[in-house]
């Protein structure tokens, strides 16, 4: 979940490594650091915590360098500490590493490692010196990493300097490595975001390849030894988007952009005047599909759980959903005529992977929903469907999740197209799509509403979200975005279990949020708020007019929002439990885009 930045050119590279770990730090903020080989001597600065202590601490020093490597941490091997910091320097290399080494110990034996030499708890040291003694073995430094590489287990990035060379060396597997061209110099990031403005060609390096880059040119290399060409592909070299504009927080600016990114993502895939959705390059026979297995993590299997309500009403096909963590590892047995739907927002997260690995290995069709087109997941998937979600830098997710359920709704219609089972209501329901923008906006207009809620957790130690239907798994949303950004103890229930255990937790002044827009639902839900009534818990309901009538006489404070339908509802529904846990760390102060511990792209596993 690390960032990684390398630069080789003509002029001092310090502030382009700078501002590409800042544009990395969603990956991980718990130290950083930096090396520039000058004049055949490593020259470095780490820092603990976000880039912004690391940039103070070399205004302090005058470090220059015209080739360097940078790393900003999430911490796996080893608590955030300067010791366990990037770049790790040993004799004759400097390392900077995202990913883990699974077999660093069996590593150290076979090489024969002095233990006393590895001062850290990290396991990139261990690599750092493995490296530098294959140094002294091999005639050149490409050779000396093939060699090595073929060795290690685990996911990683790799990047190094070497002694006696005007070159950065670096390798991938598993995590996700760029390399970007420019006629001045080139550059290597853990993603695009990380490039210089400069840059104006990229290449996604694929599993094993081996780079060498210099001021000037670059080589490729496989492990066979071999020189190989990789597809070249135009970048715009700008990345005027990460800037919080006139918001305070990127999460903030992400929650108020939602309905022009599902305006985006709505107009992309349907036709405004027949409601008909338009895949292009789509050849499923999906009258001949039996199963669909729909596998994420974290908001993104919260999607799927909503999806499948969807699915297996509107398409008629069973749909089953897991998370990928567990699912990659589950022995189950894959129906051959099935699709494989892998949902993801970065594009790298290393269990989603893994298991679109799975679905391929078991030969069905995948089907990849992804923020970042050229992602790990989207360059192997068989057909790609973007979120168009734009960037999103805070680290919890919010318009990347109405767009993936966005995406899954329109994917659904189509299913319904090809099948010939559409209906008159089905059909309706997606053309109120097209109106979601202006109902996102009347949602946000009255974001003051919202505020007063959060004024009313603040002094909660604990807090629940309870829902019905598709309003189950966003009410799992919502207790995952309060503990993302507020700290806050929070879960989310199905609330016809509450009386299967959790009601036990109920007593006075315990805040309960309802999500219950009225529909078949309704009255079910209603019955579960007396419940925690007549516990004296404190009930908070997300409602429209018709729901706000029918509760009032038992509820603590209502957020009323438009009518809404079985698809737009749990879309609608999203906007104030992202709010909600906006404003309430707003209040508490906390670190909103970059919370504690978390990291945006979970490319480890």
């Amino acid at each position: 979940m690390c960032g990684i930045v390398g630069i080789a050119s003509n002029e001092d590279c310090i502030e382009g490594l700078v501002s590409g770990l800042k544009n990395l730090e969603y990956r991980g903020y718990d130290s950083s650091g930096l090396v520039c080989n000058v004049q055949n001597q490593f020259s470095f600065k780490k820092s603990l915590g976000k880039i912004s202590n690391l940039k103070n601490t070399l205004k302090k020093n005058n470090l220059q360098g015209n080739i360097g490597i940078a790393h900003t941490r999430w911490a796996t091997h080893g608590k955030p500490s300067i010791n366990n910091a990037h770049p790790f320097i040993k004799n004759n290399c400097a390392l900077v590493h995202n990913g883990i080494i699974e077999n660093y110990e069996k590593l150290i034996n076979k090489y024969k490692i002095d233990k006393k030499n590895i001062t850290s708890d990290t396991d990139s040291e261990v690599i750092a010196e493995i490296y530098n003694k294959l140094l002294h073995e091999f005639n050149n430094p490409v050779d000396a990493l093939t060699s090595m590489v073929k060795k290690i287990e685990g996911t990683f990035a790799l990047a190094f300097l070497v002694k006696g060379t005007q070159s950065i060396y670096a390798t991938r597997k598993g995590s996700p490595l760029v390399l970007g061209i420019s006629n001045k110099f080139n550059a290597i990031s853990s993603d695009v975001l990380g490039l210089p403005d400069q840059i104006t060609s990229v290449i996604f390096l694929e599993e094993n390849d081996i780079v060498e880059i210099n001021n000037s040119s670059f080589s490729i290399f496989n492990l066979k030894g071999n020189k190989v060409n990789r597809e070249i592909h135009p970048h715009s070299g700008k990345n005027e988007f990460i800037s919080k504009g006139k918001f305070k927080h990127f999460m903030q600016k992400e929650i108020f952009h939602q309905p022009e990114s599902i305006e985006d993502t709505v107009l992309n895939f349907a036709d405004k005047n027949t409601g008909n959705v338009l895949l292009p390059n789509c050849k499923i026979n999906f009258n001949n599909i039996t199963n669909l297995y729909f596998t994420a993590c974290g908001t993104a299997y919260h999607a799927c759980m909503i999806a499948k309500y969807w699915y297996e009403y509107l398409t008629k096909i069973p749909t089953s959903i897991d998370i990928a963590s567990e699912y990659r590892y589950r022995k189950d047995q894959i129906d051959k005529n099935s699709i494989g739907i892998v949902v993801s927002q970065s594009g790298e997260t290393m269990d989603t992977l893994e298991c679109l690995k799975k679905f391929k290995k078991n030969d069905i069709f995948t089907t990849a929903i992804v923020n970042v087109l050229n992602s790990s997941i989207a360059r192997q998937s068989d057909y790609i469907l973007p979120s168009l979600a734009g960037p999103e830098i805070g680290v919890a997710s919010t318009k990347a999740f109405t767009s993936q359920l966005i995406v899954l709704a329109l994917f659904a219609q189509h299913m319904q197209q090809a099948k010939n089972i559409s209906n008159t209501k089905s059909k309706k329901m997606f053309i109120s799509l097209f109106d979601l923008p202006k109902l996102l906006q009347k949602v946000l207009d009255n974001s003051d509403k919202i505020e007063e809620v959060a004024t009313l957790l603040k002094g909660a130690k604990s807090i629940f979200y309870i829902g019905r239907g598709t309003m189950y798994p966003l009410a799992l949303e919502g207790a995952l975005k309060l503990k993302e950004i507020t700290y806050k103890h929070c879960e989310g229930y199905a609330a016809g279990e509450l009386k299967h255990g959790p009601l036990a937790l109920i007593e006075k002044d315990i805040p309960v949020i309802a999500l219950a827009p009225y529909d078949e639902n309704f009255s079910k839900l209603l019955s579960n708020i007396q419940e925690i009534k007549a516990r004296d818990g404190k009930i908070i309901i997300i409602t429209n007019s018709k729901g706000e009538k029918k509760s009032r006489k038992y509820v603590d404070k209502s957020i009323i929002l438009p009518d809404s339908n079985f698809i737009t509802s749990p879309i609608i529904y999203a906007l104030p439990i992202q709010m909600i846990a906006y404003n309430l760390a707003a209040l508490l102060g906390t670190d909103i885009d970059q919370p504690r511990n978390l990291a945006k792209s979970v490319t480890v596993e």
